[in-house]
């Protein structure tokens, strides 16, 4: 994750794990319209939403925007999701 250097990780490694979850959730569900899916999503992007402002645009200002952080997560879900002998199995 993103961070600066004096203060730590802007998201920690329980958050980036609900937030791996939660992706796999809803980017990996073959039901993308299921209520499941979908609240899985909606939580996600609260939680990216609430990180964002809470931590993220504090420190950065404008020089990273939420588009940006989303993608950076996303990416980092990815990843975390394709490690080997990761404790998120791909379904």
């Amino acid at each position: 994750m993103p961070q600066d250097p004096s203060t730590g990780p802007l998201v920690s490694e329980d958050e980036l794990r609900e937030l791996t979850e939660l992706f796999l959730r809803y980017e990996g569900s073959g039901f993308p319209q299921a209520a499941a899916t979908r609240e899985a999503q909606a939580r996600f992007n609260s939680l990216i939403q609430k990180l964002y402002w809470e931590r993220v645009h504090p420190r950065s200002g404008d020089s990273l925007t939420i588009s940006q952080f989303l993608s950076y997560v996303r990416n980092a879900c990815r990843k975390r999701l394709k490690t080997p002998g990761s404790e998120f199995p791909c379904p």
